[in-house]
């Protein structure tokens, strides 16, 4: 007989490569969404409204219900312009139909306020943890923590 922990243990060992690489591709779509600023996509991306949460590096430190999430996640990728990403040491752990995906992701751009027209560059770098679930509409993500990268410092600009 197996406990718990071992089976999850074998689940990850059949883990299919495919949809690892699924998990990755769907969670850069979600960025590449924000990037190309369709906005209105980036709730898609959320499993449902009644099971989806959020905790985010940014304010408000709450726990956000899908709707909240999505009025955030517009209002950031809205306001800034020549979004740049990177998504580094990704690791997809597949349990069955729910996934956790864990990365840093280093993130900078031009934060520009609409009311002065005023820029200034934004830069940052956090851990984040995906947890997804299979769904007949494909994967989708049901929670997602992000926590500041503490001793990170952005390259000089010369730099990169």
């Amino acid at each position: 007989m197996f406990t718990p922990l071992q089976m999850a243990g074998n689940m990850g060992q059949h883990s299919s490569d495919a949809d690892k690489k699924d998990v990755e591709d769907f969670i850069r779509s979600f960025y590449e969404a924000g990037k190309d600023k369709d906005l209105t996509a980036l709730s898609g991306f959320h499993s449902s409204r009644d099971s989806f949460t959020k905790f985010d590096e940014n304010p408000p430190y709450t726990r956000q219900s899908s709707d909240e999430a999505f009025v955030y996640e517009q209002a950031a990728f809205a306001n800034i312009s020549d979004f740049r990403y990177s998504m580094d040491d990704f690791r997809v752990d597949l349990f069955g139909d729910t996934a956790v995906a864990t990365f840093y992701l280093t993130y900078g751009g031009m934060f520009v306020n609409d009311y002065s027209f005023e820029g200034s560059p934004v830069t940052g770098r956090a851990r984040v943890t995906m947890v997804l679930v299979r769904t007949p509409k494909g994967w989708r993500i049901a929670h997602e923590h992000l926590s500041r990268y503490p001793d990170w410092v952005a390259p000089k600009s010369g730099d990169r």
